[in-house]
């Protein structure tokens, strides 16, 4: 089986690169951007700017990138569809709704999610960026009580006890690992950087994940990919639980 591992830093600097590319507009001096029209609308941000932050992976022919985003009392949400190349960008209230869906978005005719009309260059870091973006695109035109990955931390060191302990001076756990009186709800693993692994036609990209949102959380994500695709399947394993969650 071969095995990847990708440098914290380097995985955090595309995270920062998505977040800037994402982000929505800052409110004005006059405050008027906070006067944005509530429900959905067509999104103001481009999608295809946060495409672009990642290099190993690319829009297949023949489609183009739609979005549309939720206001609510300052809290927000969005999605980002894929579309036929020459399809007009419609107003919300000109498409079908899911029914049954969370805020019920808008879905284009001929839409398809937008994974499945994503490609790459193959590489293990493509895969690894593959992740990070279905992750940070699910994010997209997330403001307030509408933000779900955005607090989440990736991390590449096990966690340590709470100061005053003895494992908290044990050489192995660096300053920046997270902190916390940890109940272990599933064996250590052991590698903690994220990682690329194939076995046969099938690949695999790990990562460790913080969650301080309610109960502070530490998971494991592995996301599976068949061959010629860059749709996972993602299968989530709590590793250990600890204090200082936080709620909105």
């Amino acid at each position: 089986m071969t095995l990847v591992t990708f440098s914290i830093s380097r995985v955090n600097r595309l995270r920062r690169a998505a977040e800037r590319a994402r982000a929505p507009a800052e409110p004005d001096e006059t405050g008027s951007n906070w006067n944005e029209p509530e429900g959905w609308s067509i999104s103001a941000c481009d999608p295809n700017d946060l495409l672009g932050v990642f290099k190993a992976l690319r829009l297949k022919a023949g489609f183009a990138l739609h979005a549309y985003e939720f206001r609510a009392g300052g809290n927000g949400n969005g999605v980002i569809w894929a579309v036929p190349a020459d399809a007009p960008l419609l107003a919300p209230e000109d498409c079908p709704q899911l029914e049954g869906v969370f805020l019920g978005p808008p879905k284009p005719s001929g839409a398809i999610p937008l994974m499945q009309a994503i490609e790459g260059d193959g590489s293990p870091w493509s895969y690894l960026s593959a992740s990070i973006f279905g992750r940070e695109a699910a994010e997209f035109g997330a403001q307030w009580h509408g933000c779900v990955w955005s607090d989440q931390k990736i991390i590449a060191k096990p966690p340590r006890e709470a100061e005053g302990r003895e494992a908290s001076r044990a050489p192995d756990h660096r300053s920046d690992a997270p902190m916390g009186d940890w109940i272990w709800e599933a064996p250590v693993p052991e590698v903690w950087e994220p990682n690329y692994s194939e076995e046969g036609t099938t690949k695999r990209v790990v990562l460790h994940i913080r969650n301080p949102v309610g109960v502070n959380t530490i998971h494991r994500a592995t996301d599976t990919y068949a061959a010629g695709s860059y749709v996972s399947e993602t299968d989530t394993t709590v590793l250990c639980t600890g204090p200082g969650g936080f709620v909105y």
